[in-house]
């Protein structure tokens, strides 16, 4: 991956964290809506994962 590649993973790996920092912040606020914030959280979450994977094993 050139450096390019890795600036926009890291973009969207800090935009998705954010994403659901906001999607806890509901969660806590809001119970009754836990059912799809938690769907939601668990998406970010793997979608992160993917993300530091891809760059962990990208060569310098």
């Amino acid at each position: 991956m050139n450096p390019t590649s890795l600036l926009l993973s890291f973009v969207l790996l800090v935009v998705t964290m954010l994403i659901g920092a906001v999607t806890l912040l509901l969660l806590v606020r809001r119970p009754e809506w836990s059912v799809p914030a938690a769907g939601a959280m668990a998406a970010m979450m793997l979608m992160i994962s993917a993300v530091g994977l891809l760059v962990a094993v990208t060569p310098p």
